[in-house]
């Protein structure tokens, strides 16, 4: 039994061994500016994005794909982000930082210029709502657009979930051209990457007709940040990712995602609801 446990605890020594080498490599392998590690399609690693934009960062932060470290499952990106997901932020310091919402408040937090933080407590706490109403309710189950699931029955299910959520967020949206107040907030750059996969996805590949129905203030909102609208700086930032996130899913689109994931083939399944209203 002695010999038994002696093995498990060498077994997890040398676990630990590996996966400390691997991150050393991989942070000596960064050095000068942070690195943020993301690719175009990312809607998560997109609010990262447009701050890094709105602020003029891209001298200090270099944004790279996950495959310059051997892709997301490889040991050096896991030994640095266990969950194997994007984005990643490698600071200046050699910090590992994941969760989008945490990089996108430490980027906005660590950096000099706007700090897109609106004026008043109300504004703020609306701004947090809504941003944790998508990270909790929609973000998880996100997937059912484009990702393979279980069953027809759960992507359906998770289909109705997500239209439920767009009506709660339309309840929050401030009915102006940004999401919480007259000035732009870390609410339009965490919810407005999201809203470019709903309009094209929903619209193209789930047939309903508008993805904004009876939701005019979601709408007019996302209208505004997808065409730079106002002319504003930050809608310039704003237009610049829907184009990251849009071409890359044209090239979804001309690959057969929606095809090989199951999406049309459960779209069959006439006994399901697949287009709201």
């Amino acid at each position: 039994m002695e010999g038994s446990r002696a093995t498990t605890r060498r077994a997890g020594t040398r676990a630990v061994g590996l996966a400390q080498a691997a991150r050393g490599r991989a942070v000596r392998a960064m050095s000068g500016s942070a690195k943020l590690y993301d690719i175009p399609v990312s809607n998560n690693g997109a609010r990262c994005r447009i701050a890094i934009y709105a602020k003029g960062l891209e001298d200090k932060i270099d944004i790279v794909p996950p495959s310059d470290l051997g892709g997301i499952k490889s040991e050096e990106y896991m030994a640095l982000n266990p969950k194997g997901k994007m984005p990643l932020l490698i600071t200046e310091g050699g910090i590992a930082l994941w969760e989008s919402e945490v990089i996108l408040q430490y980027i906005l937090d660590k950096y000099d210029g706007p700090s897109f933080t609106l004026e008043t407590p109300e504004e703020r706490a609306l701004c947090a709502l809504s941003t944790k109403i998508f990270d909790t309710y929609m973000q998880p189950i996100q997937g059912c657009l484009y990702r393979v699931s279980e069953s027809a029955e759960q992507r359906a299910s998770e289909l109705k979930v997500m239209d439920e959520n767009l009506h709660t967020l339309e309840d929050y949206c401030s009915g102006g051209e940004y999401f919480c107040g007259p000035s732009p907030s870390s609410a339009d750059m965490s919810l407005f990457p999201s809203f470019v996969f709903f309009e094209f996805m929903l619209e193209r590949h789930f047939g309903w007709k508008d993805w904004g129905y009876e939701k005019p203030k979601l709408k007019s909102w996302y209208d505004n940040l997808k065409s730079g609208g106002d002319g504003s700086e930050f809608t310039k930032h704003t237009r610049r990712v829907y184009d990251e996130i849009y071409q890359a899913l044209v090239a979804w689109e001309e690959g057969g995602r929606w095809e090989t994931t199951g999406v049309n083939a459960h779209k069959k399944e006439e006994e399901y609801k697949w287009v709201y209203p």
